[in-house]
């Protein structure tokens, strides 16, 4: 029997990603955030995802159900999820009985919340959050592979009942992949809670990468991955240094690319003023080395709405983002970030730009504090909220089988 309870009025929702802890990116933060406070708005919330490394152990305060999977092995650290061929956790879902499923992709485990939805005739919510389009592209090589594969996934999103995406910018992304339906803009939120002493924070982040306090501190975080224009980015840091900057470059994450980010940097003679950090998974430490930065350079043009944008604005350290693309949207060029031309040279520019002048940087992370970010608790009231509209349409169709032989209590949040 599964390890979920829910009382009869505490609606049941699962979440379902094909990638989740212990890997960390933008989609596994919105999942986490989405269990952990949905749990604390009358709801019932499971997680449903593919198999970890081996030793890996959830310890999460809402129950997480693995399904079997394989390591993708181009792309450490990701798994792809096979559920079918999986009885035992195939079991478990027909215990558990869900009244809405929200899938966070259309693979693997998109699929099998497809597949509970229909069966159990609840609604599935589908959430648009990546560029598939530069992920098929990048693994295959081949354009007609990457838009045959854009159709299969479109096909997905035309199948859901119902579409979120993180702002307009992705929602016309996935217009111009080809869907034609309703699309619903359902933010994402921020989650950091920084240290009370900031100045001992920054401290111990000089102290770990043997930073200067008068060394200047560009920072990226996120996967290592070339979709990103990390290639871009060294090689303005690298226009940067020629020109006589001063800085570091603090690289924060991990991914297929690291290698040869690191080759291009020996390559240009600044291997000495790029660190890369590995992934950072503990909260606290990441949200130092928010606060010890100067500046966030994120150029992704496969971004969709960057968590990370927002993350840095809370410990009031401004971002560069590429004009136009959907990570910078509702940013404003010198009030609340910084923005350049995807071009080597324009991103050099707008670092000159930003290192330049403190007083200017200082002023455009407090308003990028003030603007962009809104608290996951918040967002999650509204995702809450939705989810009590969607399940009342349809209630006339819902399920009538009753959780009756689930017992075993809930973990405590």
């Amino acid at each position: 029997m599964t390890n979920i309870q829910t009382e009869i009025a505490k609606p049941l929702v699962g979440q379902y990603i094909d990638t989740f802890l212990p890997v960390i990116d933008g989609v596994v933060v919105t999942v986490q955030n989405y269990a952990r406070w949905l749990n604390q708005e009358n709801f019932t919330c499971y997680v449903a995802t593919a198999s970890a490394e081996r030793g890996y152990e959830d310890t999460e305060p809402y129950q997480v159900i693995r399904f079997l999977s394989v390591p993708v092995v181009p792309y450490p650290p990701y798994r792809v999820g096979i559920p079918l061929l999986d009885s035992k956790f195939l079991s478990e879902q027909h215990e558990i009985q869900a009244d809405l499923v929200h899938a966070h992709s259309p693979f693997s485990a998109g699929a099998e919340a497809y597949r509970v939805a229909r069966k159990l005739k609840i609604p599935l919510v589908a959430s648009f959050h990546s560029k598939f389009y530069d992920d098929i592209l990048q693994a295959t090589g081949s354009k007609f592979i990457a838009e045959r594969g854009v159709d299969l996934i479109i096909d997905y999103y035309n199948k859901a009942d119902y579409v979120w995406t993180v702002n307009q910018a992705t929602a016309q992304t996935l217009r111009d992949y080809g869907y034609k339906k309703a699309v619903e803009i359902m933010p994402n939120g921020t989650d950091f809670v920084f240290p009370d002493d900031i100045a001992a924070a920054r401290e111990r982040i000089d102290q770990r990468f043997g930073f200067s306090k008068s060394d200047k501190v560009m920072l990226f975080v996120g996967q290592q991955i070339l979709q990103k224009n990390l290639m871009m980015l060294i090689e303005a840091a690298g226009c940067y240094a020629r020109a006589g900057g001063s800085f570091k470059l603090l690289m924060v994450g991990e991914g297929y690319a690291s290698e040869a980010l690191a080759g291009k940097a020996a390559e240009l003679g600044i291997s000495d003023r790029v660190i890369f950090a590995g992934v950072e998974r503990d909260r606290e430490t990441l949200s130092s080395i928010y606060l010890r930065a100067d500046l966030l350079t994120f150029p992704s043009l496969y971004d969709t709405f960057a968590l990370v944008v927002r993350e840095a604005a809370m410990a009031k350290c401004p971002s560069i983002m590429i004009a136009g693309s959907n990570a910078a949207e509702n940013a404003v060029d010198g009030f609340n970030a910084y923005l350049c031309e995807n071009s080597a040279e324009s991103l050099c520019q707008a670092i000159e730009r930003a290192l330049g002048n403190d007083s200017k940087r200082r002023e455009i992370g407090l308003n990028a504090s003030q603007t962009i970010c809104r608290p996951w608790q918040l967002i999650v009231k509204d995702v809450a909220a939705r989810y009590r509209e969607i399940l009342a349409e349809h209630k006339p169709r819902k399920h009538q089988s009753v959780r009756k032989n689930i017992s075993i209590p809930q973990k405590p949040q």
